[in-house]
């Protein structure tokens, strides 16, 4: 079969590595794949993956970028995949636009995976609109319904993320040269106990409440130092915000940002708490919870969206009520005190996750395209 993965770029995040995954997965698998998407730091594992890479900004939100539409139309209609999976909002309504006048046996089958607690309108409403519709969590998927699908659909299906835990072995510690490598960078992590934040920088992801935990925890434990491991986005006064508010705690000397980083499995590793506090909204699935407790890594997390979920199977004493900043503080304190036992997990596995999205694409295909 031939899968075009539509997303907004090839940066890193939750949606972005599903793509990339599917992707790996697929041309693994003997099939063919095209990318549409910016490029970015994810573009290297495409290409040795043996992905096509159609290198069009299909994200942006701006009606310039409606002008894809017809170009797009034309790729397909010379290129003839089987199935168009997007992954984004903007990326579906220029691949929807493409396809409403293709001729019906030339047009492919339009999956959307809603991969966030979107805000309710119609242009959002696109992620509801494909053939079938995946959803990252049952979180997702009963939001999905409330707000854009009826109750009896049977074109929804929930897929959670997976991740590789191989790549997130229990008990692993980062080596000799990580630690040295990183002290030379940062050296004011030296003899510290790590708490860490991480996730790209957006306000609803609770770095100011992170930053509040430490400020709480400073004088109780002068051994520890706060990590917010993510990106920016260019130009983005918010990490100015952070680093004021950071400043005005009396922080500067115990909290690092260290920006985008690969090595996010030593990092986690090397912690003695991984930390999820998305707030408004909630976090859709938050891979990094499953990643850090297959590494045998506590978290400590709010108890809804789809990190509810998760904690739900795999680390109950971890959940903390949302938005409670005292309870989260004792929660720290806790753990900081007694480190809990987390157990051995192959939860929330990829291969899972590929299982049930290539069953998927699979079951698409018998009707529409004769098997």
């Amino acid at each position: 079969m031939h899968v075009v993965q539509a997303l907004v770029s090839l940066d890193i995040g939750g949606s972005e590595l599903v793509a990339v995954e599917t992707t790996e997965h697929l041309c693994a698998s003997g099939h063919q794949v095209t990318v549409l998407a910016a490029t970015g730091p994810l573009a290297g594992r495409t290409s040795s993956a043996g992905a096509s890479l159609l290198e069009w900004p299909v994200g942006r939100k701006r009606l310039s970028t409606l002008r894809y539409v017809k170009q797009l139309r034309t790729w397909l209609l010379q290129n003839q995949p089987d199935i168009i999976h997007a992954h984004s909002r903007m990326p579906a309504w220029v691949c929807y636009l493409a396809l409403r006048k293709l001729p019906a046996n030339q047009r492919p089958v339009l999956i959307t995976s809603v991969h966030g607690q979107y805000s309710v309108n119609r242009y959002s409403a696109i992620m509801a609109r494909g053939d079938q519709v995946v959803t990252v969590s049952n979180h997702i998927h009963d939001y999905t319904l409330k707000n854009y699908l009826p109750a009896d659909s049977q074109k929804l299906h929930t897929i959670y993320g997976g991740i590789n835990h191989a790549d997130f072995p229990f008990g692993h510690q980062p080596d000799e040269a990580w630690w040295r490598k990183t002290l030379e960078e940062f050296p004011q992590l030296a003899n510290k106990r790590l708490l860490l934040l991480p996730g790209r920088l957006s306000r609803y992801k609770g770095h100011a409440v992170f930053i509040g935990l430490l400020a709480r925890l400073q004088a109780e434990y002068p051994d520890l130092h706060g990590i917010i491991l993510g990106r920016a986005r260019p130009g983005s006064r918010y990490i100015k915000e952070l680093e004021k508010l950071t400043t005005r705690n009396n922080l500067a000397d115990k909290l690092t940002f260290t920006g985008t980083r690969t090595d996010i499995r030593d990092w986690m590793a090397a912690s003695s708490q991984v930390f999820n506090l998305c707030s408004d909204p909630p976090e859709a699935f938050g891979r990094t919870v499953p990643e850090a407790l297959s590494l045998g890594v506590p978290v400590i997390a709010w108890n809804h969206g789809g990190v509810a979920e998760i904690l739900h199977e795999l680390f109950p004493e971890g959940a903390v009520t949302p938005n409670d900043q005292l309870a989260l503080a004792q929660k720290a304190r806790t753990f900081l005190q007694d480190k809990p036992a987390v157990r051995q997990n192959d939860a929330f596995s990829l291969q899972t996750s590929m299982d049930q999205t290539m069953g998927l694409y699979r079951a698409v295909l018998t009707p529409a395209r004769g098997g």
